[in-house]
């Protein structure tokens, strides 16, 4: 169980690249993405998340979207953040 304020966020499908990248590489293209990332899935959200569903779609601030943490969940890769760090619920 996901505990408090935070909210598990599904990170976008990363397009397959032809050639193997170094994990600095790897990390430098999806700073990138991060950019255009407007719209993200909600996975999970904390037992005290008010404002939030599981399923909805969310805008976060960018700059939290940097901070967050990252976390493997079912072999894929989760961001976690704080209800307060989403700014647009769709």
């Amino acid at each position: 169980m996901l505990r408090g304020t935070r909210v598990l966020i599904s990170l976008p499908e990363m397009k397959k690249q032809a050639l193997e990248l170094s994990e600095k590489d790897k990390a430098l293209l999806e700073a990138e993405a991060r950019k255009s990332w407007t719209q993200l899935s909600v996975f999970a959200i904390g037992d005290k998340v008010e404002d939030v569903k599981e399923g909805d779609k969310v805008y976060v601030r960018a700059s939290a979207l940097e901070l967050s943490e990252r976390i493997e969940i079912e072999g894929q890769m989760k961001l976690m953040v704080h209800e307060q760090d989403i700014a647009i619920v769709w």
